[in-house]
């Protein structure tokens, strides 16, 4: 009786999982200038804003080229 409900829940596992196995469309990260430059304006514009330094840039995710 427990290798029948381990079999059913171990095959009932894996066809869920096999359900999801399809492959997203793969993506990378280019920095934002557009973003940045609205920060970098900021410190001309206003005058208690200090110097901005990035740490981590913004940045905008767009779809790679597929690779041959």
């Amino acid at each position: 009786m427990k290798l029948k409900c381990l079999l059913l829940i171990t095959g009932a596992a894996v066809l869920t999982l096999a359900g999801c196995s399809s492959v997203p469309a793969q993506y990378t990260y280019i920095m934002d200038a557009e973003m940045a430059a609205q920060a970098d304006n900021l410190t001309r514009t206003q005058t208690h804003t200090g110097h901005v330094v990035w740490v981590n840039p913004p940045m905008r995710r767009i779809e790679a080229a597929p690779q041959q």
